[in-house]
């Protein structure tokens, strides 16, 4: 049955405020629940979109999250409040998480020049290994474990919020024992750049492949750099089974050895050579985390980081539940994703021989000349497979599993070019026609253009437009970058006006 409020006032028992996000198979809104006594919670809902919400398929899949979800009880996995059906459509109701996903940190840190330090980016892994390592222990009610694989772990689904705490979310694409929803053989799910190379190939994944995704994370989180971004989706499943891999020391100055063994060995190509469990990998960064100076409160630390880097954004969302605690509409819903224009830069990903990079460094295997010989038809073979799976898919598994990884190389990068002495900073604003003051200069209105020297430092930036709340950034001249900003309008008291008697229509704000 399809359904008709695209734009509901109301799902069952909660009043829908507006829509934070909407992804392939479901969309996100803000809601709050209304009790007695003047009870005011914010929530989230997902459901499934109005054109798939009569697909059974998805209604499986929707269903078969939220079951699984419900049945993890960890504090580092989004808390599912209650599962609904109104009109024949379902809904889950989670927790609100007042923070930003991982990919809206990583680029805040570059807006606003400020690294996100290594034991921060240790500790939050740490985190989102323990949330995933209880889902992946996760038993069925007689015992036994369910194998379940998250399939979808990315920048966007690990949570930091304004406290500190850690979430792992969006379990929508989790592989379980006992789900009713199946994935065909072959059968590709997920983002392509955190996808394992098992789980390119169309192989039968287990708990190693999430862990193989946490190692992408967490190079990029320490980096500052893309590691698999490629521009079509075949390059990047070359990437991520053939190409080698950059060690983050010769990409960071000062990157901790200790730090990098540990992105290395999460990123092995092999399962066999990888952490065997999330939990392993999360005694490593733990254990990392204190020796790279967050101390004995690394929660607190982390804190601390977020407020620094997000002060603008808790302040709305402060104002936002403010005005959902009192019973009024909200004026302006945060979006879920921060400087979404703004671009992490990519990793250089280099070719040398398998024996060069064997003979220097670990988790390598020599391989002997016969089988690099019959490796190179094998990818040739391979590339033939991906092309067909991009042309129709899903791919054919007897294409797909003529592609086999390379093995665990790592590379050192070459000596790039002298970057340029100025970098081209673009600030666009919503509404336009703000004032934009950078580094103390008057720029014009926005949007504007400006061209820096090139900085390690941060540059002051300030936005006024009237009728608008002033907005204050600092502005990372290490990189090109483009910085959208949101004015939140000002909110004019209102008048107090006469009591009248009788009734008075409530006007409803979207």
């Amino acid at each position: 049955m399809a359904r008709d409020d695209v734009n509901p006032r109301a799902i069952g028992r909660y009043e829908v405020l507006g829509r934070l996000a909407t992804g392939g198979m479901a969309e996100v809104l803000l809601a709050r629940l209304v009790g007695p006594s003047g009870f005011e919670r914010p929530v989230v809902i997902k459901r499934i979109l109005p054109h798939l919400a009569d697909s059974r398929e998805f209604r499986d899949m929707f269903l078969d999250e939220a079951r699984l979800v419900a049945r993890i009880r960890h504090p580092n996995v989004v808390q599912v409040h209650e599962l609904g059906e109104t009109g024949g459509e379902l809904y889950l109701v989670m927790e609100y998480l007042e923070g930003e996903n991982l990919a809206g940190l990583a680029r805040r840190a570059i807006v606003r020049g400020a690294p996100i330090p290594y034991g921060a980016s240790a500790f939050i892994m740490a985190e989102a290994c323990a949330g995933l390592h209880a889902a992946h222990e996760l038993t069925s009610s007689d015992g036994h474990r369910l194998g379940l694989v998250h399939r979808d772990i990315s920048p966007q689904n690990v949570f930091v919020l304004y406290d500190g705490s850690v979430r792992v979310i969006d379990f929508g694409i989790a592989k379980a024992a006992d789900r009713s929803a199946r994935t065909s053989a072959g059968q590709l799910k997920g983002k392509f750049q955190y996808m394992s190379p098992e789980q390119c190939l169309g192989k039968p994944l287990d708990r190693r492949s999430d862990v193989f995704s946490l190692g992408i994370v967490l190079f990029e989180l320490s980096t500052g750099k893309r590691l698999f971004k490629r521009d079509n989706e075949l390059l990047t499943f070359k990437a991520i089974c053939e190409q080698q891999i950059v060690r983050p020391r010769t990409l960071v100055d000062g990157y901790p050895k200790r730090l990098e063994e540990v992105a290395l060995k999460a990123l092995a190509r092999y399962p066999r050579d990888r952490f065997q469990t999330a939990g392993e990998m999360r005694r490593e960064l733990l254990a990392l985390s204190r020796e790279l100076g967050v101390g004995d409160e690394p929660r607190e630390a982390v804190s601390r980081l977020m407020h620094q880097l997000f002060d603008d954004r808790i302040e709305a969302k402060r104002d936002l539940l403010r005005r959902v605690s009192a019973g009024s509409a909200p004026t302006l819903i945060p979006p879920v994703e921060t400087d979404s224009n703004v671009q992490l830069p990519d990793a250089t990903l280099i070719s040398t021989s398998v024996e060069r990079s064997s003979a220097k460094l670990p988790w390598t295997r020599r391989r002997p000349a016969s089988v690099a010989k019959w490796s190179a038809s094998v990818v040739f073979a391979g590339m033939v497979g991906l092309v067909g799976w991009l042309v129709a898919r899903p791919p054919s598994p007897a294409l797909l599993h003529k592609i086999r990884p390379s093995g665990p190389i790592y590379a050192v990068a070459q000596r790039r070019p002298e970057p340029a002495p100025t970098v081209k900073i673009e600030i666009v604003t919503t509404p336009p026609g703000a004032r934009v003051i950078l580094g103390g200069i008057d720029r014009g209105l926005s949007p504007v253009a400006v061209h820096l020297p090139r900085s390690t430092q941060s540059v002051p930036l300030a936005l006024t437009r009237a009728g608008f709340e002033p907005a204050r950034r600092d502005v990372g001249a290490s990189e090109a970058q483009r910085i959208e900003v949101t004015l939140i309008p000002v909110v004019k008291k209102p008048v107090p006006q006469p009591a009248r008697t009788g009734a008075v229509d409530v006007p409803y704000f979207p």
